[in-house]
């Protein structure tokens, strides 16, 4: 009986221990199915991240171009540093020979490590001769990545306009943030494999995703020009101490910008904020310039002609509904309607005014593109204000007639000025006129003009045009005046707004000079705009010269074909000219002898169809540029400064159209 008991319990005992196993058998089965099947996936992944590391392979940013294919924007390799803490086997020997190479904080260099992990960020930034030497080092626990960024190889030249990239390589201003999108790319990626001891590795079993390079984008602007724009700007800033300024150039028939100088600008390579793009995101009460608004409406309404006199009531002129009478700067009798604007008398612009009306007077300004964007393709283009004659008081279209209660852009004052050159038509403005795909398959081709619209007839644009040539000859834009080379332009004084915004500053102006040449078939049309000038403030004494000196150089760098019976007097302080008249290819020739202090050298004769090489050593790149075109040779350039060297040497025997390279030294 005990015995069979004990039987029993011994089978109960070892049931249960074999369920016991069963189930434990069954636990650890669902389990490593729930690890091999249910869960590996998540498995794989942790598993993975321990043993790979995707890295991302940037795009190459498109490069940007002037007109003639000069770089403005490339990509060049930047170093950056990282730390591999898991490699770091003694911290204090690795700060020391660390720090030997880059000097950090040695407290930031310990934390860091504390981290612990294969990968943790040090430096953003580092020159090339350092990576090299961490490099060499070979110092466990420090890596260098290279990665490509952006480089803008003629420093501050048209920097406003161009714009900027930040640290991700991700456009924050200018050309740059406005074709982004193109410019960027799409970056790639690759995987990096890990071994037991953290070391790195590229694993090209495992999948990798090439990048996608960006567009390149070929701008409407030409370096030379650009460069000429500029140099004349700066000149004037420095001698009228005005707190901005901007000068555009633009073709007429095609609305292509050509030039666009602001200062102040900034050296985008050294620093990480956009210069600000004066010429279209600054807005101002234009003055006098807006007289032609005024009188473009008059002759196509057939209310005035040219020649039909107005009482300009002696220097002042008081009418209802103004409490102090309105007053020229200098007193005028009878005066031709032209003359109102050669003089730019205020008394008999408001009289022309008047039979206008305020709704025309709001039309034409509408028409000419005043009060709406220009479409310019640039970001944060200012509309300007021109409120609807509803909004107008009684006195707004005197004022509006003289330049005032309405603010503008230099972009929108360049394009009325360009309507006025082409016979009529308000062009859309561009900077970009190519966009290329990385294949070189082309994305975007502007050629030609973008009509917006007709202002004025053909015979209207010639009517005012001869009162431009007035203003130039014997009016008050004698500054510009080229001598027998006839422009055609208009000056402009406005007092600025108090900083308050009640009522007018009575010592600060905005002072513009606006025109085209040649005045008969015009090729450019200049506009500058000088904000806040100290001492002499009048448009056409302080901004007509700047129109004058960027006038006179681009003449002859674009070749702007003229009638040969004109002979240009072309003045410049600092190089001896002589001109002469020539009839050959219907244009000017200009001779240049030698600079001061550089004795003339007499060569033998040369063979036919031949000549010499002058020395442009010690030349600015304006002056270079006007040498080379007069005789007849192509200039290649480094950059925007003064000339270093050349190569073909001066005084070589070559033809028509041979090359000149030349090095620059970089303008500060």
């Amino acid at each position: 009986m005990d015995s069979a008991r004990l039987q029993r319990s011994r089978q109960l005992r070892l049931r249960a221990f074999l369920a016991a196993v069963l189930l434990a058998g069954a636990g650890l089965g669902w389990s490593l199915f729930g690890i091999q099947v249910v869960r590996h996936e998540g498995f794989e992944a942790r598993a993975q991240s321990q043993q790979e590391r995707r890295i991302e392979i940037g795009a190459s940013r498109g490069t940007i171009y002037d007109r003639n294919g000069v770089p403005l924007a490339v990509n060049r390799e930047r170093y950056s540093l990282y730390l591999i803490p898991r490699h770091v086997k003694d911290p204090g020997a690795f700060v020391r020979a660390f720090t030997e190479i880059v000097p950090h904080p040695p407290d930031d260099l310990r934390a860091r490590l504390g981290r612990g992990g294969f990968y943790v960020p040090l430096r953003r930034t580092v020159d090339r001769a350092t990576a090299r030497r961490l490099q060499e080092a070979r110092i466990p626990g420090v890596g260098v990545e290279t990665t490509r960024v952006r480089h803008y190889p003629h420093g501050r030249l048209a920097s406003a306009v161009i714009g900027q990239v930040d640290l991700d390589n991700h456009g924050i201003g200018g050309l740059e943030l406005q074709y982004d999108d193109l410019l960027r790319g799409e970056s790639g990626w690759a995987v990096h494999q890990r071994d037991a001891e953290g070391r790195e590795y590229p694993n090209f079993a495992l999948p990798v995703a090439q990048p996608v390079d960006g567009h390149d984008v070929m701008l409407t602007l030409d370096v030379g020009l650009q460069e000429i724009a500029e140099e004349a700007l700066q000149e004037a800033m420095a001698s009228t101490l005005s707190r901005t300024g901007s000068l555009v150039v633009a073709d007429p028939r095609t609305g292509e910008v050509l030039a666009m100088a602001n200062r102040p600008d900034a050296d985008p390579n050294t620093v990480r904020r956009p210069a600000r793009n004066h010429a279209a995101v600054d807005v101002f009460e234009p003055g006098s310039t807006f007289k032609l608004v005024t009188l473009a409406g008059l002759y196509e309404q057939g209310l005035a002609r040219p020649e039909e006199e107005i009482f300009c009531e002696n220097g002042t002129y008081n009418f209802s509904g103004r409490r102090k009478p309105i007053r020229d700067v200098h007193p005028y009798g009878l005066l031709t309607v032209e003359d109102v604007i050669g003089k730019s008398s205020n008394i008999c612009t408001i009289k022309l005014a008047q039979r206008l009306g305020d709704e025309r007077m709001f039309d034409y300004a509408r028409r000419f593109g005043f009060g709406v964007p220009t479409g310019i393709d640039f970001p944060g283009e200012a509309r300007g204000v021109l409120r609807l004659p509803r909004e107008w008081s009684g006195l707004s279209a005197y004022s509006i007639a003289m330049g005032y209660e309405v603010s503008v852009t230099a972009v929108q004052l360049t394009m009325m000025f360009a309507a006025i050159a082409n016979g009529g038509d308000l062009l859309q403005p561009y900077l970009v006129r190519r966009i290329t795909a990385p294949e070189g398959r082309e994305v975007l081709r502007r050629e030609g003009p973008r009509r917006i619209r007709r202002v004025i007839s053909g015979p209207t644009a010639e009517l005012v045009s001869r009162a431009l040539v007035r203003v130039v000859q014997d009016g008050t834009g004698t500054s510009a005046d080229l001598g027998l080379l006839q422009v055609a332009g208009k000056s402009g004084t406005a007092y600025k707004i108090r900083e308050g915004g009640k009522g007018y500053a009575a010592d600060r102006y905005t002072s513009t000079f606006g025109g085209f040449f040649p005045a008969h078939d015009p090729r450019l049309v200049v506009f500058v705009r000088l904000d806040d000038p100290r001492g002499e403030y009048y448009g056409g004494l302080v901004a007509g010269p700047v129109f004058k000196k960027a006038v006179e150089t681009t003449l002859f760098t674009k070749r702007v074909p003229v009638d040969s019976s004109f002979l240009a007097r072309i003045r410049d302080p600092q190089r001896v000219v002589q001109l002469a008249s020539t009839a050959s290819d219907g244009g000017l020739e200009v001779a240049y002898g030698p600079p001061p202090g550089r004795p003339e050298v007499v060569h033998a004769p040369l063979p036919p169809g031949s000549l010499r090489v002058p020395d442009f050593t010690d030349m600015s790149l304006r002056e270079a540029l006007i040498v080379a075109s007069q005789r007849h040779l192509e200039l290649r350039f480094s950059g925007p400064g003064a000339v270093l060297r050349q190569q073909p040497a001066p005084g070589a025997v070559v033809g028509p159209g041979t090359v000149v390279q030349v090095v620059n030294a970089v303008a500060p």
